[in-house]
């Protein structure tokens, strides 16, 4: 049986899941430039996140760093581009 995500984990694949319905409703309009980097930035800090999170506990806590690094990507991500995550601590 597979040990439940910790709260890193948990935080992490529910920002990923915020993230695909900001790309999501990014790409339902005109693409601009700055869409097609905030799409490009949130890809890029969370890809990691869902394929880590299936994993088993042991792979889980061997890949943390991958976890984490989502959430901090993903935070500054969010910052650099003045939007706020409902799961990370964001500035707007």
């Amino acid at each position: 049986m597979s040990e439940a995500l910790n709260e890193t984990e948990q935080t992490a694949l529910r920002a990923a899941s915020e993230a695909f319905v900001l790309i999501r409703m990014l790409t339902a309009r005109p693409m601009s430039p700055e869409a097609q980097q905030i799409i490009h930035d949130m890809a890029d800090a969370f890809h990691n996140v869902p394929e880590q999170c299936a994993g088993g506990a042991e792979q889980r806590k061997a890949n943390a760093f991958l976890i984490q690094a989502a959430v901090r990507n993903g935070v500054k991500a969010y910052n650099k581009h003045g939007l706020a995550s409902r799961h990370l601590p964001t500035a707007v």
